[in-house]
């Protein structure tokens, strides 16, 4: 799916990247516990947060809600989790999807992945299924028919 974010999220988007501490000084995720109006709920190898950027489109439907799944323990591939962290993994992708979020994660090297620790975003779709779309990347532009 091509523009997930509208011009106005992008732009908060990228300059939230500019001002973001390189990784060299510690990973965005980790730092995120309760307390944090990000954090949701965790569990013994995992948390569930809030994305402060949330897409507002994903396979041609609005999102209402965006979540993500992240290993507490600093990985960038889920080929690093413990049999028990990855019996942990399945069991809380399942729950999640049977409350209708859909299940999306980019490969350790995409170029598109801005945090490298893993993440595994939850999306929860609208009702609606728009019409039409029209993107542009330069100049961003994005239309949405509904």
């Amino acid at each position: 799916m091509t523009a997930p974010r509208n011009r106005k999220q992008v732009k908060a988007y990228d300059k939230h990247l500019a001002e973001v501490e390189p990784p060299s000084k510690g990973c965005s995720f980790c730092a995120i516990n309760k307390g944090s109006p990000q954090f949701v709920t965790e569990t013994k190898s995992f948390k569930v947060i809030r994305n402060i950027f949330p897409y507002s489109l994903w396979d041609s439907q609005p999102v209402k809600d965006h979540l993500m799944l992240i290993p507490k323990r600093h990985t960038d591939t889920l080929a690093d989790l413990t049999p028990a962290a990855a019996q942990e993994f399945v069991k809380l992708l399942s729950s999640y999807e049977s409350k209708g979020y859909s299940v999306y994660a980019r490969a350790p090297g995409s170029v598109i992945k801005t945090v490298l620790h893993q993440h595994t975003h939850l999306i929860k779709h609208g009702d609606k299924v728009i019409k039409g779309l029209l993107y542009l990347r330069k100049p961003y532009v994005r239309l949405v028919i509904q």
